[in-house]
């Protein structure tokens, strides 16, 4: 099977994946601990063997993915979890950086101000041992945001604004209030944002 047959039948796949995780909560909530973990497996045969700065995201975002969904309420597998996705967001931050020629862009404002004030709402919330593991994330996670708006690439950005909605989502519910089907829009809005992301980075890598 040569690679292009490969990356086709890997993205099929992860439709299909992608859809059994959303469904599983209210189907048979144990099959996430398959499907969940497989979402970053199919997109790294998508994306393919060549895109190692890729590849590198995707580990880190499995990562995340599996000590996040670990059982328990241990905090190491949150922090554990935490520092997987930090890194994930700084790799794609000098992806994005890498590709940006503008040194200033005026969303910086409304992204710190989003930032600060989902960290003020949620602070009190927060116990003391992970504020400032949430603190840098969420700087990172908004920092993230704002390289991809330098871009001015609509399929970037969409990916990187799906990213900060799953990932304030996921906040709100660890540390406020679960909404109603609260792992749907997490999960639905992640998958999302990882699918336009990396469709995107690799389209990009395969015409430099």
């Amino acid at each position: 099977m040569n690679n292009m047959r490969l990356s086709e039948w890997c993205i099929r796949l992860f439709y299909v994946d992608a859809f059994m995780e959303l469904l599983a909560p209210w189907v048979y909530p144990d099959l996430r601990y398959l499907t969940k973990p497989l979402l970053m497996i199919l997109l790294a045969g998508f994306v393919g063997l060549e895109s190692k700065s890729l590849l590198f995201v995707l580990f880190f975002a499995w990562l995340g993915d599996v000590f996040l969904m670990l059982p328990g309420d241990d905090p190491l597998f949150f922090q554990l979890g935490l520092g997987s996705f930090l890194i994930m967001q700084f790799a794609y931050i000098r992806l994005f950086h890498q590709r940006s020629s503008r040194f200033w862009h005026w969303s910086i404002l409304l992204i710190g101000l989003y930032v600060c004030g989902l960290l003020t709402f949620l602070w009190p919330h927060v116990g003391a041992a992970l504020r400032i593991p949430v603190v840098v994330y969420a700087f990172a996670l908004g920092t993230m945001l704002y390289f991809a708006t330098k871009l001015r690439d609509q399929a970037l950005f969409w990916g990187a604004l799906l990213f900060v909605i799953s990932d304030s989502l996921l906040a709100i519910a660890k540390f406020y209030y679960v909404i109603p089907g609260n792992s749907f829009w997490v999960m639905g809005t992640y998958i999302l944002a990882q699918l336009l992301l990396m469709t995107r980075l690799r389209k990009l890598q395969l015409t430099i």
